[in-house]
């Protein structure tokens, strides 16, 4: 089982991304494109509901976060822009990289009084979601299909400023960690295998037992409970305006499915993290930042992304037995105070 979950964590490849033209849904099949297409949206937006709120302060202010973005930064945050689809402003990234330097201080000022008002443009936070099949699934069902989104070029710009500060922030502090693995400098997925390897290997040595178990959340990323994550982000130190900035990017965030040159009608998302979006990915790793409380004393973990694996190694099996369910409840009761649910089938 364990060398299962390293080549899981080893193997990214990208899937076949052919469309098919059918779907199976409630017993029939479904042609038409524009059916189809709300059919993704219905199952997209399946974990999405309003929450109820909590209470938030932003009055202090980090300075590192909140100084005045500069235009260094701007330059850098363009140049990392990846030539790909646009997203429902239809600005291409190309775009950006072609002005010059007096158009790009008008961009700058723009950035800047985004972030010092917290109000967006409605098109930063729409996404055009693709759906596309994961590989060696049945095209037939809607489960066999991973939500790309199509995000606004000008949003992922900023966003890609902030996301830099943050992590800058976040890893310089040390406030993470050390057994979150990807997403962050230095932390890939070959670190993440050499830490299970280095246990196992120490285990064999001092000739003890060695058991491990491999989780999943369910639709982790869809799941994220907004204000709880911003919540996280001030507990961190996060403070100030560009956290109320994130707040209202996250909060009721509309997306499209495009599916066969058609769209389907619109969504609103109250809950999750925005797939395309430069942030997500850093904002994950916070929101999961303190799963590491519920675990037991000799009890280890490593979380590449949303693969979790859950380790003890002790001359008793017993004592390990003990640890493990011990360590398994406390992910319950986490998983239920923060939203989130659990895959029993995909435990291992």
């Amino acid at each position: 089982m364990f060398f299962k979950v390293l080549n899981k964590l080893s193997s990214h490849t990208n899937p076949n991304v052919n469309n098919h033209e059918i779907i199976f849904r409630n017993n029939r099949y479904v042609t038409n494109p524009i059916k189809q297409s709300n059919l993704f949206a219905n199952h997209f937006s399946s974990y999405s509901h309003e929450v109820q709120p909590i209470p938030l302060d932003y009055s202090t202010e980090n300075e590192f976060l909140n100084r005045n973005i500069e235009f260094w930064e701007l330059k850098r945050a363009i140049s990392k822009t990846k030539n790909s689809t646009p997203g429902a402003d239809n600005i291409p990234s190309i775009w950006f990289k072609n002005l010059d330097d007096a158009s790009l201080l008008k961009i700058l000022g723009i950035l800047q009084q985004q972030l010092d008002s917290s109000v967006l443009p409605k098109a930063w936070k729409r996404t055009i979601i693709i759906p596309i099949p994961k590989p060696n699934k049945d095209k037939t069902k809607l489960t066999s299909y991973r939500p790309i989104g199509l995000t606004s070029v000008f949003c992922k710009i900023f966003e890609s400023i902030s996301a830099h500060r943050i992590t800058h922030f976040l890893t310089s502090q040390k406030k993470l960690n050390p057994n979150q693995h990807r997403f962050l400098p230095f932390r890939d997925n070959r670190m993440a295998i050499y830490k299970i390897y280095s246990a196992i290997s120490e285990t064999r040595k001092n000739k003890k037992k060695f058991v491990a178990v491999s989780l999943d959340i369910k639709s982790s990323y869809d799941s994220v409970h907004v204000d709880a994550l911003i919540l996280k982000c001030l507990q961190l130190g996060m403070s100030g305006k560009v956290t109320k900035w994130m707040h209202h990017f996250l909060q009721e965030r509309s997306f499209q499915i495009k599916w066969r040159n058609s769209f389907s009608n619109t969504k609103t998302s109250f809950k999750g993290l925005p797939q395309g979006s430069v942030l997500s990915p850093i904002l994950y790793v916070i929101f999961m930042n303190d799963f590491f409380e519920t675990l037991d004393n000799n009890v280890e973990c490593s979380i590449f992304a949303d693969d979790i694996f859950v380790y003890c190694s002790h001359h008793s099996l017993t004592y390990i037995q003990t640890k493990i369910q011990t360590t398994l409840e406390l992910i319950y009761k986490w998983c239920c105070y923060w939203k989130l649910t659990s895959c029993p089938e995909k435990v291992q």
